[in-house]
């Protein structure tokens, strides 16, 4: 993606594109954790209802088989039918539940894609980093090659000069 270019210090070209994804993840995983606590919520609140649902459901039974002293069959019909709204609630629930389920995969798939870009950049920073440093080393040592024919000639140059002499 970037080139390394010759300089003292290592500049990524890239370092706001970086931040942008970096700020980017955040705000996704942020997502994702309201997701998944509203989904939390959600499967809580079915559990409850169906908690509900099943003790309506004993004590009707109860009442049904003669555990308990039947007052009066106009409340056998009441208590039926409060049973059957809260059967409705309960499959609105698991509806909601599985809303939010989807609307967690959903950011779930979201923030491994934001992962996914930050990472290709760091690793692009990276091999750059690595290019840049092969560039400077390569700067030293053409550097040092250059001190060193120097100071190979005037070693040269002084021992022409010392057989010139005598």
């Amino acid at each position: 993606m970037s080139k390394a270019q010759k300089s003292k210090r290592f500049k990524y070209a890239l370092e706001t594109l970086l931040k942008v994804r970096a700020i980017r993840e955040k705000q996704a995983q942020e997502r994702f954790q309201k997701a998944e606590i509203l989904h939390q919520e959600e499967m809580k609140r079915e559990e409850e209802l169906k908690r509900f649902e099943s003790e309506k459901y004993q004590e009707l039974r109860d009442i049904m088989s003669g555990k308990t002293v039947l007052t009066d069959v106009q409340m056998v019909m009441m208590r039926k039918a409060h049973l059957d709204t809260i059967k409705e609630q309960v499959i609105q629930q698991e509806e909601r539940t599985k809303a939010a389920e989807e609307k967690k995969e959903e950011m779930r798939l979201e923030l491994i894609a934001t992962v996914r870009n930050r990472k290709i950049i760091e690793k692009d920073k990276q091999k750059t980093r690595d290019e840049w440093r092969k560039i400077m080393n390569k700067e030293d040592n053409k550097f040092l090659d250059d001190i060193a024919v120097i100071g190979f000639e005037n070693k040269s140059r002084a021992r022409k000069a010392a057989e010139n002499k005598p």
